[in-house]
């Protein structure tokens, strides 16, 4: 038998922990604090960036993540699949180090800013069947429940 923990903590001082803090739209001073390679459901590769901005109001950093695909010759096929991936070149622009094709070295982009349009969006949750019963079990579908989080509308370079 598991025993019973008294975590000493008020559920209502960190009910909320779990939620990203977002910015209101607009354009913020940004900061890559990391990158990590990662895969698209099929397969894709694709980096996710941590791009850290400030809260006007609180004046504390915010974490907005931006993900983007790489070139990559989808299984069954033999021709490179570039689309998207203007979603790179943006990112690469807009902190100053344009990326020119072929390999990209990560660590340089770490560190390095620029000025990006952010904008709020509906943050989407992976339909489980009982979210939205019309749709296929697995999409992604708005939450529900209305949370909003910041997505990149542009970099600006």
């Amino acid at each position: 038998m598991s025993p019973t923990i008294d975590l000493n903590v008020d559920y209502n001082d960190v009910k909320d922990s779990d939620k990203f803090p977002v910015v209101p739209g607009g354009t913020y001073a940004f900061v890559v604090k990391d990158i990590e390679t990662t895969q698209a459901g099929s397969g894709r590769p694709m980096l996710n960036w941590q791009l850290t901005v400030t809260d006007p109001d609180t004046n504390k950093p915010i974490n907005v993540f931006h993900r983007t695909v790489l070139p990559w010759i989808p299984p069954g096929q033999t021709s490179l699949d570039v689309g998207g991936v203007f979603m790179l070149v943006g990112v690469c622009k807009g902190v100053g180090l344009p990326w020119e094709g072929g390999k990209i070295t990560t660590e340089n982009y770490i560190g390095r800013g620029g000025q990006v349009k952010l904008k709020q969006v509906t943050k989407n949750v992976k339909n489980d069947g009982y979210i939205a019963p019309d749709k296929p079990v697995g999409e992604y579908v708005p939450d529900p429940e209305g949370e909003q989080v910041n997505e990149v509308e542009k970099f600006i370079y």
